[in-house]
């Protein structure tokens, strides 16, 4: 964790928006075409299998997006915190197709919004009750670092 910031040495120096755009697509294009056998896999034992890693994007692309506009638009707001484990469970099985449209869905509405913010915007304050203080632009370098997290997951299960 550089800097504070969850996955922030997966981003390194690339620009996190720039990476927000691109890493749906190599997603999608990734695990296109995937049987519900390749789906049920997991990269390891125990571990998430792709169909669930992909609700979960979906999932935090919800969570992460409410919270930049809630701390935009709302004076005061706290952010709640949620456990992903809690949340997957609460969903699976899932249908991965469906996960998987989800976020990328999602995640083009989000980036709309991430692309026209401003500096005051990007270093706007966030109480999170956890983490300390939080900002829009950490939530969007996380979201960067997370979504590349997960693609060597989805990756080492496409070798597989």
């Amino acid at each position: 964790m550089a800097d504070g910031i969850p996955y922030a040495d997966l981003v390194g120096a690339a620009d996190p928006i720039e990476l927000l755009g691109s890493t749906p697509r190599r997603i999608a294009g990734l695990v296109s075409g995937w049987s519900l056998a390749r789906w049920s896999l997991s990269y390891a034992e125990g571990k998430w299998t792709a169909a669930q890693i992909v609700l979960h994007l979906a999932q935090d692309e919800i969570a992460f997006g409410c919270r930049a506009r809630l701390s935009l638009t709302e004076p005061g707001y706290v952010p709640q915190t949620f456990d992903g484990d809690d949340w997957v469970a609460l969903e699976s099985p899932s249908e991965p197709v469906v996960a998987l449209a989800a976020f990328l869905a999602l995640r083009a509405l989000n980036i709309r919004l991430y692309r026209k913010l401003t500096e005051e915007q990007l270093a706007r304050p966030i109480p999170h009750p956890d983490l300390g203080t939080i900002y829009v632009g950490w939530i969007i370098r996380v979201l960067a670092g997370h979504d590349l997290h997960h693609l060597g997951h989805l990756e080492t299960i496409a070798g597989r």
